[in-house]
């Protein structure tokens, strides 16, 4: 393994021709509406592709196609509920996660439910609870549903079932569901277990527990359970073959995966996977009893294929796809020659296809947006801009379709969480509705923000509203200084942390932002920590909140001047703001209380309220009104 896993570079540089834009523009919803399909899966036999597709009642359902006969059987198809997540269990058996469910239709309750390929002996496995989300999410998934499977370490394949984490009040025990009966057995395994690996047989060897905000790490040998130490450096990946690897930094900038000596309770020194400028954060693809690769995001998604003969398949399908990231799925156990591919690029969405490996033909099997005309999208680039004090931040830039190319009104696009990566190269509505529009967009990931190197992570400690920001702020000078951006217009845009990002830049760089627009935006850093908010401060994440953002007690100075909400007043600029009356991420009361206190200094503060439903989930209507607001916003503003 050390010879093919070796330290590697990889960066994916692809450019694509494009058309002239025409004078009449795509229509908002097209690039706002539900996608057709999003995420396919290969049975582990090879035998069934299992497809996430739109309803006609506009819901995610799941449909089963025979790879030789191209029958189809829609298997999980609901009025009042859309399909989250699905796995294959086995051959013939799929479970599936339900959620967005309404009263008065054919399903109770969200949770976990269990069918055959052929839709029969249907099965509900455990009920969950609805989970919330904002009025301007997508349903859409892209392809990273795939890294699910082997997060846990080997598929489960000794018997039709399942393992989950039992919650009580008082601990997390792990346990097996049987997909059939719904009978739930105890698994020998410590408690309190957040992450645990399966070797290829199916037994658990791996647990990784959390008690008082302290991660342990415990392995199972000769039948009983050893406590091995602290895992707090460290997060255990794979378990194959006596060897455990983890993921970890081990002295150096960027993490990498490493052998772990379980006798002697140490990283090994020489990393297995290692890329530089990245940190290693992916997933093994495996199959029911190997290691066939490792798949990853550099400036895009990347696989480093370890088996010969799947890097052989994957170079015969890049030579029918070129320049496209082309992610291929075979069976675990695979009894035919099929393959299944989600190729997708920077201007073109998530396509499905299947390959037969003896014709060496592809079958197209649909597409998430097959109404949009690739050559009307914008292509996307990554690159490192200095920031003020040297720092090299990463950042992705998309340019319109104009010639001659000339300075552009330009939005800065901010991401939902500070500390995860807010861009990836590949298609993206609210990039390719802004540049059809004729803005450039730029994407920096300022320090802070993960994936980029401990250095570069840690720069963002207790920064927000301060060097992050100055980060922000010096990728609209390096667009200027390139000739993309007109100084003169430029505006910054973001939901969550990033309208959080978009209030701070108007009030610290009012000279470089001439609007701004925030949805569900953060407005009271003080606020998050009494709200526990949903996916943002709930109060799992309160330690990481007060290590990385600060303390509302013992940073109550800088937390006032970082709060958007305490400097309303410095905000001159015109504003959008957007925000939904149920949200749990950021209240709905939050985004209120700003908007008065910016409205009595600015004029041009603008306001907009959704009520988030089922069936504006289906119709997608509410996000695609605020895109609308977004498009008159920005034309009066810094537009033609």
């Amino acid at each position: 393994m050390n010879s093919v896993l070796a330290r590697v570079a990889l960066l994916l540089a692809c450019a694509f021709p494009v058309g002239a834009a025409e004078i009449s523009p795509i229509p908002v919803q097209q690039f706002f509406q539900n996608p057709a399909i999003t995420g396919a899966s290969i049975s582990p036999d090879g035998r069934h592709a299992l497809l996430r597709m739109l309803s006609t009642a506009g819901r995610s359902m799941l449909t089963v196609i025979d790879v030789e006969t191209h029958a189809q059987k829609t298997v999980a198809n609901y009025s009042n509920a859309d399909v989250e997540n699905f796995y294959w269990i086995s051959d013939r058996r799929l479970a599936y996660v339900l959620v967005n469910v309404e009263q008065g239709g054919d399903i109770g309750v969200p949770g976990l439910y269990a069918v055959d390929h052929d839709g029969k002996d249907f099965a509900s496995l455990t009920v969950l609870l609805n989970q919330g989300r904002s009025f301007a999410d997508t349903n859409a998934d892209g392809s990273g549903y795939l890294g699910r499977y082997s997060v846990n370490g080997f598929p489960y394949r000794k018997t039709e079932s399942m393992y989950v984490i039992e919650v009580s009040r008082k601990h997390r025990s792990l346990g097996l569901i049987d997909t059939r009966t719904g009978k739930r057995t105890p698994v020998d395994a410590p408690s309190n277990a957040t992450n645990w690996l399966l070797e290829p047989n199916g037994d658990v060897r791996i647990v990784v527990t959390s008690r008082d905000g302290k991660d342990t790490l415990h392995y199972k040998e000769a039948g009983a359970w050893r406590e091995i130490g602290p895992a707090d450096d460290f997060t255990p990946v794979l378990y194959v073959d006596g060897t455990l690897y983890v993921q970890a930094r081990n002295g150096h900038d960027e993490s990498s995966v490493y052998r772990y000596d379980l006798e002697h309770k140490a990283i090994l020194p020489k990393p297995v996977i290692a890329v530089p400028g990245y940190d290693t954060r992916g997933y093994f693809v495996l199959d029911d009893h190997r290691v066939l690769g490792y798949r990853l995001n550099t400036d895009s998604e990347n696989t480093i294929w370890i088996d010969p003969a799947r890097k052989a398949i994957q170079d015969e399908i890049d030579a029918l796809l070129p320049n496209t990231i082309n992610t291929t799925s075979y069976g675990a156990h695979s009894e035919t020659p099929y393959v299944l591919v989600d190729t997708y690029r920077d201007t073109e969405d998530h396509i499905y296809v299947l390959y037969n490996r003896d014709t060496r033909q592809l079958l197209r099997l649909g597409a998430a947006h097959a109404d949009l005309d690739v050559a009307r999208m914008a292509p996307m680039s990554m690159v490192r801009y200095p920031a003020r004090d040297g720092m090299q931040i990463p950042a992705y830039v998309t340019l319109p379709n104009t010639e001659p190319r000339k300075p552009l009104p330009t939005v800065v696009l901010i991401g939902d969480k500070q500390w995860l990566r807010g861009a990836d190269w590949a298609w993206n509505a609210s990039v390719q509705f802004l540049a059809s529009r004729g803005y450039v967009v730029l994407q920096p990931e300022p320090r802070g923000v993960h994936g980029f190197g401990s250095a570069h992570e840690k720069a963002g400690k207790k920064q927000w509203g301060l060097a992050i920001q100055d980060d922000i702020a010096d990728a609209v000078k390096w667009a200027v200084a390139q000739g993309y951006t007109d100084p003169e217009r430029v505006c910054i845009a973001g939901g969550g942390y990033g309208g959080y990002a978009a209030m701070m830049g108007l009030i610290r760089d009012p000279a470089v932002f001439k609007c701004g627009i925030s949805w569900s935006g953060i407005t009271d850093l003080r606020a998050m920590f009494v709200h526990q908010w949903k996916d943002t401060a709930d109060a799992g994440s309160l330690p990481y909140l007060r290590a990385n953002i600060g303390d509302p007690l013992y940073d109550a100075a800088q937390f006032k001047e970082t709060s958007p909400l305490q400097n309303a007043k410095r905000i001159t600029q015109p504003v959008l703001l957007a925000y939904g009356k149920h949200d749990q991420r950021v209240p709905f009361s939050e985004g209120r209380k700003f908007y008065e206190a910016l409205a009595a200094t600015n004029p041009g503060a603008e306001w907009l309220e959704y009520t988030p439903s089922t069936e504006d989930w289906k119709t997608q209507a509410n996000r695609i009104d605020l895109w609308r607001h977004i498009e008159t916003f920005l034309a009066r503003h810094i537009g033609k």
